[in-house]
């Protein structure tokens, strides 16, 4: 996954460096220094602009515009600001004299009303020149938000600058607005922190991915009765979620979403399946039609989750039987999904080594799994425990 991460953030950095001065036709002088300043940082030390680029306010906007679902200016004015506060210092001098409303420095998020006139980074640091037209250095200005950190080196955001957030297909909720529901953040981290215990006792070696696989989790509401995520391609390390009273809801949750991160990661080099976005069926987990990608995402995120319960098993539950009705109903739609894309998928090579290794820790987890319980061996769960 770490080497899959590094190809995305190339192809990030490849498309930043190759859009034309005229992209930005307010300021192209100034997109064109960017782009000669981060030429020669590359040479010196190109780990430090590739994580700079991999930050989730950098590399998701950028693989947006790569997407073609935004324009690149409006990409650049929103990526520009975050990436130099993520170098922090350049050798030389450079001048981004674009007007300013937000930028992130991954941890901390900063809004300027009215907007910034630019900034101005040098090896001293990076500077926020004011609307008045005072300079401020960056560390002396207050934060508007920031992000606060969990275990796996995982963080849960108080701010969201993706640009897609709202642009969700799910026939259930309507987008992703940023919501703590009611909730402190305390109570967000609390629960989360709970949520990945459980995810570190039931995955151990999956857990210890975390750090090339998933960065950011963004709140996006409280739902005691069922559980809404989503994720996007452009966005492959950063989850949203809605928070939820049960632990092993978000556990779910949190493998459920950063599956999905890893195989949009790997969609930007191998599309998988050559019918995948073409051919449309029935999911095992979704309510409406989805192209045969959709069930492939599916199934990616589920076999690891029943793998999660396989371990989980032993636990005493308070509810044993709900716990074994979760169990049966997710390994029940994982063969559902493996059914579909055994008659419909055009797997390429690699789709096909996919689909390989997945069919056989399924099929591993079937074997070892008790009957379902009584009553319940054909119909779906009622429990809303993974609506995703």
């Amino acid at each position: 996954m770490a080497k899959l991460s590094r190809k995305v953030r190339l192809l990030a950095l490849r498309h930043l460096l190759t859009a034309p001065p005229s992209a930005l036709p307010e300021r192209p002088g100034a997109l064109f220094q960017v782009q000669q300043a981060l030429t020669e940082a590359i040479k010196r030390d190109k780990g430090a602009v590739l994580a700079a680029i991999g930050a989730p306010d950098v590399m998701s906007p950028i693989l947006v515009s790569l997407a073609g679902v935004r324009p690149v200016a409006d990409v650049l004015r929103l990526v520009i600001p975050s990436l130099l506060a993520h170098l922090g210092t350049l050798p030389e001098q450079v001048l981004w004299d674009v007007p300013v409303t937000r930028l992130s420095d991954g941890v901390r998020m900063y809004t300027f009303e009215p907007p910034a006139l630019g900034l101005l980074i040098t090896p001293q640091g990076l500077s926020v020149r004011l609307a008045d037209g005072t300079e401020q250095h960056l560390g002396g200005c207050v934060p508007a938000a920031q992000t606060h950190a969990l275990p796996g080196g995982v963080r849960c955001a108080a701010f969201d600058l993706f640009p897609l957030a709202n642009d969700d297909a799910h026939p259930e909720k309507s987008g992703n607005q940023l919501d703590l529901g009611d909730r402190s953040i305390e109570d967000w981290t609390a629960a989360l922190s709970e949520a990945m215990a459980l995810v570190e006792a039931g995955l151990p070696t999956w857990y210890a991915e975390l750090p090339s696989t998933l960065q950011r989790l963004v709140p996006v509401g409280y739902q005691p009765e069922m559980h809404l995520s989503a994720s996007f391609r452009e966005a492959p390390r950063m989850a949203y979620l809605t928070l939820h009273p049960d632990p092993l809801t978000l556990a779910e949750a949190i493998v459920h979403e950063a599956q999905h991160g890893k195989l949009n990661t790997l969609t930007w080099l191998d599309p998988l399946l050559r019918n995948g976005r073409t051919c449309w069926t029935s999911s095992p987990v979704r309510p409406d039609l989805r192209p045969l990608m959709g069930v492939l995402l599916a199934v990616h995120a589920f076999v690891p989750v029943a793998a999660m319960h396989h371990a989980l098993a032993k636990r005493d539950w308070p509810d044993a039987h709900r716990f074994a009705r979760r169990r049966a109903a997710v390994l029940r739609s994982n063969q559902a999904g493996l059914d579909v894309l055994g008659e419909k998928a055009e797997p390429t090579p690699l789709g096909r080594r996919l689909l390989g290794e997945l069919t056989s820790l399924h099929d591993a987890l079937m074997a070892a799994a008790p009957p379902a319980p009584p009553g319940d061996e054909h119909g779906q769960s009622k429990d809303s425990w993974a609506k995703g």
